[in-house]
């Protein structure tokens, strides 16, 4: 059956659907439904794999499962009689679809950017590569050496943040998954046998895998409720499907059942993502806490040098690090400055994540906050380090200062659309042509080949491409070896002995 609800609809009469049914029937369909689409090549044929109309495949992601499973779970009612079918759960994401948004609401000229960058927040990070986002969790925060003393990730951190070895983390958010696909969304802790568990470093006992579940990734209805009392980051309820979806940093529900229930199977490896790790972080040590600082300092100076870790695997370049000059050696360069035999390359990594308030764009405020993040970078790091190797200053003298230049900023986790005009004329302009990329972008094209990195980046100062050009095509469509990751990989229980995690989970190729 095909569902065409009227347009637009409105945040009250979709919750009132969602509520139509107790959580106890709704949640599990859910969770059985996204089983059978775990990745984006099953949502991509989700009529088929679902055995539904055609044109209804676009409703079915994992971000229209996240809201309508937290609906039910924080407003639903048990009392309520009708039992949620297929239907029932194809109109809600109907419904969830044809929600009313505030850019209908506003003048012609201002509705564009704000839709465009609630949607990439609401979507976009649900579709990263998830063999790349769980290998680097491990080369980032063990793998990688800093130059300076850490202040919060110092030995022993893994236990007193997580609870057990990262590795073993990582491992356990890839068997949910793999068990959620197999089980319609389900995991009964009991089902394990013990013996399977020693593939882990220390959760090789169900309490100890219990324990670590309990703290990090259950959840049940009473502290769900609590936590959508507390928790809205926007008043206006048309804003309300685009805030921070807590499934994402407590995927699994407790109460329904003796088992576990995986309302959304990916959000079980978003959880053990470099960004589910920061905000794990960020519970553990307090949210403004003068340790959760230090923690959010320490993850800079990690990235910092995981970008140089990737930077070295450029074939023919040499590689320095942010160079000291001035009275007393107090003013730096860009972090990393790349000799490549046809350009110079300046990068400058910032670890700061986009704020809630570039995920929903007020108008208002999305430059501002921009600037705050990127703009030193792109103002005045890169241009001021190119100049000095320009005017050949006493300290940069080794590196040419006759080939092009081109500045990237590397970024933690993805700003998305930010090269594109929409965004990009809010930063400083510069007369070095510079992007900015995200870690996986970097992962991707240290390693591409045809063309490589330096050709793509000269093809691009001699002839502009369209408007939004960013790394990220240097990698599209096709397979891209990483060696720093397939370490990191080799290191997960699941990674061992096998290539890939146990059938099912994530790959490469998911």
């Amino acid at each position: 059956m095909l569902h065409s609800p009227k347009f637009p609809v409105s945040d009250r009469e979709y919750v009132q659907r969602v509520r139509r049914h107790p959580p106890s029937s709704l949640l599990p369909l859910i969770a059985q439904v996204s089983s059978l689409v775990p990745t984006k090549a099953d949502w991509q044929q989700a009529s088929v794999k679902l055995n539904r109309h055609p044109r209804v495949g676009v409703l079915y992601r994992p971000w229209a499962f996240a809201d309508a499973a937290w609906v039910s779970l924080t407003r639903g009612n048990e009392y309520r009689q009708r039992l949620a079918a297929a239907d029932d759960l194809e109109e809600i994401l109907a419904q969830y679809l044809a929600l009313d948004d505030v850019y209908r609401h506003l003048p012609v000229g201002d509705r564009l950017a704000g839709y465009l960058l609630r949607v990439a927040g609401q979507q976009f990070t649900w579709q990263e590569d998830d063999f790349s986002e769980l290998a680097r969790s491990l080369a980032l925060l063990v793998q990688t050496e800093p130059t300076k003393p850490l202040k919060a990730l110092v030995t022993g951190w893994e236990r007193d943040v997580l609870g057990c070895p990262l590795s073993d983390y990582v491992g356990l958010g890839q068997l949910l998954f793999t068990v959620a696909i197999h089980r319609q969304g389900r995991f009964d802790l009991d089902s394990v046998p013990e013996n399977e568990l020693a593939v882990f470093k220390e959760l090789t006992s169900r309490d100890a895998v219990e324990a670590v579940l309990e703290r990090h990734f259950a959840t049940g209805a009473e502290e769900a409720r609590a936590r959508a009392a507390g928790g809205l980051t926007s008043s206006d309820p048309r804003m309300r499907r685009y805030t921070a979806n807590p499934l994402r940093s407590r995927p699994l529900v407790r109460g329904f059942g003796c088992d576990y229930l995986i309302p959304v199977t990916p959000a079980v490896l978003g959880k053990v993502s470099p960004m589910g790790l920061y905000y794990t972080g960020m519970d553990h040590f307090g949210r403004g806490s003068k340790a959760f600082e230090m923690f959010a300092g320490d993850l800079g100076e990690l990235f910092e040098h995981y970008v140089g870790r990737h930077l070295r695997l450029l074939p023919d370049a040499e590689v320095h690090h942010e160079i000291v000059y001035g009275k007393g050696g107090g003013k730096r360069s860009v972090d990393w400055i790349v000799v490549l035999p046809g350009l110079v390359l300046l990068l400058d990594a910032k670890s700061a994540r986009p704020t809630a308030g570039l995920r929903l764009g007020p108008q208002q405020t999305f430059g501002e906050e921009l600037n705050k993040k990127l703009g030193k970078a792109i103002g005045e790091q890169i241009p001021r380090t190119a100049k000095l190797i320009r005017d050949r200053h006493p300290k940069f003298a080794h590196i040419p200062h006759d080939r092009p230049m081109f500045g990237i900023v590397m970024t933690m986790e993805p700003y998305h659309l930010v090269n594109t005009p929409e965004f990009r004329h809010v930063l400083p302009s510069t007369d070095v042509p510079t992007v900015v990329a995200s870690a996986n972008e970097l992962e991707d094209a240290v390693v591409a080949t045809t063309p490589s990195l330096e050709e793509a980046i000269l093809a691009r100062i001699e002839q502009p491409p369209p408007a939004g050009w960013s790394l990220r095509a240097l990698a599209d469509g096709r397979p891209v070896i990483n060696p720093i990751l397939d370490e990191a990989w080799a290191l997960y229980p699941w990674g061992a002995e096998h290539t890939a995690p146990p059938e099912g989970g994530a790959s490469a190729e998911s």
